[in-house]
């Protein structure tokens, strides 16, 4: 009877230790558990970072002198200004050209219209190119500051086929200034980045009261306009 009694004591002690390395188990396996879900909010907050790294773009500023308008690119975009008749002449990866004319109203005879210059530069344009034909006449967008006025055209040019995206962003009073704008190039590239080039136009500035003069900044990429604002 002693023995088997003996016997209990020496299972219960047993079993009471099993139990306290499960306990001690259990208490490691928490700690590692805690210790992993940390590793994994840290991992997530590092992406948020870098996703937000990711989406801010290195911008170019220029202001065209003397008309006092600021116009904003990527630096996916190459000034090719010097050598050109342009106020400002950008060059994208050789994909496609922007041309940039700046105008102020004095500079206008008596009853022409920042219209009317538009008008006669597509002439000019057009009458060195063969089989030019309108592929789409966007509706006036305009906004407190500025009218924008863009017509995209189709033509061919030492046996190329080009599209030609004919834009006037004119500023409102109190400004006195406007610009002629071109991007020309090929086809399938304007037409996919119609909505990027957009943004250049309707970020343009009156600049009278700052002067960039190809500055850089970095802004947050710019959210993209809805087809209501187009």
């Amino acid at each position: 009877m002693n023995k088997k009694f003996g016997y209990l004591i020496i299972f219960a002690i047993f079993m009471s230790l099993v139990s306290s390395g499960c306990n001690i188990k259990e208490d490691y396996g928490g700690s590692l558990k805690k210790i992993e879900e940390n590793m994994d909010s840290a991992a997530q907050e590092n992406a948020k970072k870098e996703d937000l790294e990711e989406k801010k773009v290195t911008q170019q500023i220029f202001n065209i002198v003397p008309y006092d308008i600021n116009f904003t690119f990527s630096d996916e975009w190459e000034d090719i200004t010097e050598g050109s008749p342009f106020d400002l002449q950008m060059k994208r990866e050789d994909r496609y050209y922007c041309s940039i004319f700046g105008f102020k109203d004095i500079d206008l005879t008596d009853g022409t219209t920042p219209e009317d210059i538009f008008e006669w530069q597509k002439e000019d344009l057009f009458e060195k190119r063969d089989f030019v034909e309108l592929v789409k006449e966007e509706p006036v967008w305009e906004d407190d500051y500025k009218k924008i006025y863009r017509e995209l055209y189709s033509g061919e040019f030492d046996e190329g086929k080009n599209y030609y995206y004919c834009c006037l962003i004119d500023f409102k009073e109190p400004a006195e200034n406007f610009a002629w704008i071109l991007f020309s190039g090929i086809p399938s590239w304007i037409e996919n980045d119609i909505d990027e080039i957009d943004q250049i136009l309707m970020a343009a500035e009156d600049g009278s009261d700052s002067k960039y003069e190809g500055s850089r900044e970095e802004f947050p990429e710019a959210e993209e306009l809805s087809p209501e604002d187009l």
